[in-house]
């Protein structure tokens, strides 16, 4: 084997499988954590606009900063409020869900009818219903749909997500789910600052790689055989296949990844404040409500960005001491 090891580790992790391309720009949310407390929506929708830089002082228990100012990388978000166009009931079934019923509101907007063929709001006699309903239901979720035209995007079909709203009782949640049908829902009534948040969302696209940019395999010699950025074996005699597990060429970027326990610094409600006087790259200028998250986001501009409450997060959750906000 000349100067190579008798193992090797091996070339990408298996953690970031499948490394397909995603079916959708909204991502849809696979698991909504349990929530107990009084009834609030488990998720929202907003945009990327941009990053920036945050000071403010470190109140992490046991930190080796504890106490002092830092700086750290934040990325700042559009949410203008979404419109609650429907609700979904969902009766439990063997431990799979299964759907009950489905409310669309009378009051939604003519740009959602682009997105839903055929759809026809059912309110009136759905709600008649509901006193029916009331024992099977098991699960309650809110059909949101954004608004594009707050966030000056190119496009007029909004971006439809599914919110599951969590609480201690089920009637409750689905007496405050009734309540919001075909109202606004603001960033404020779902999450607050120095809460930590998963991030659900579609990374860059790169494109089709090789295996030396998408694995990290290393260039073979000079005097190699036909190739140099390549895997020098693609596997053993038996098993007569190419494993799974061999880096091959393939799809880069454009996958559906979740990023865990990202703090919401700041909710704003005038975004200009946030917005540098050139405007954000590629986004422009902020005019809608605005989250700042802590850490990196996936994705680029105008890029929609799934929140969800956080699956697992930390034992501490104050809000920061912001000293200032680079814009």
């Amino acid at each position: 084997m000349g100067h190579r090891k008798q193992s090797a580790p091996r070339r990408g992790s298996l953690a970031f499988l499948p490394r397909g391309r995603a079916r959708r720009l909204v991502p849809r949310v696979k698991f909504w954590p349990d929530y107990k407390g009084e009834p609030r929506p488990l998720g929202f929708l907003a945009y990327k606009a941009g990053v920036t830089s945050v000071y403010y002082v470190d109140t992490t228990p046991n930190s080796p900063t504890q106490g002092t100012e830092v700086q750290k990388l934040a990325t700042i978000l559009s949410a203008p409020p979404v419109i609650v166009a429907g609700i979904v009931l969902y009766k439990d079934e063997g431990g799979k869900l299964v759907e009950l019923t489905k409310i669309w509101s009378k009051n939604i907007p003519p740009e959602i009818n682009r997105k839903v063929v055929g759809l026809k709001p059912n309110e009136d006699e759905k709600l008649k219903r509901i006193d029916e309903l009331r024992k099977e239901v098991s699960e309650v979720r809110l059909i949101i749909a954004s608004q594009p035209k707050l966030v000056r995007l190119p496009k007029k079909k909004p971006d439809i997500l599914e919110v599951k709203v969590g609480g201690d009782d089920v009637q409750k949640c689905l007496d405050y789910a009734l309540s919001k049908l075909g109202k606004e829902l603001l960033p404020s009534e779902v999450f607050r600052e120095g809460e930590f948040v998963d991030v659900i969302a579609v990374t860059t696209g790169l494109g089709f790689q090789g295996v030396v940019k998408r694995y990290g395999v290393k260039i073979l010699p000079r005097k190699s055989r036909k190739t140099k950025r390549g895997v020098g074996a693609i596997g053993p005699w038996k098993p007569p296949y190419v494993m799974y597990t061999i880096p091959r060429s393939g799809q880069m970027g454009f996958h559906r990844r979740t990023e865990f326990n990202k703090r919401v610094l700041k909710l704003e409600s005038d975004g200009v404040k946030l917005t540098p006087k050139s405007g954000f790259h590629k986004f422009g200028i902020l005019r809608s409500n605005a989250i700042v998250l802590e850490g990196s986001v996936p994705g680029t501009p105008k890029r929609p960005i799934v929140l969800r409450v956080a699956a697992r997060p930390p034992a501490h959750q104050e809000p920061p001491r912001i000293t200032l906000i680079q814009v």
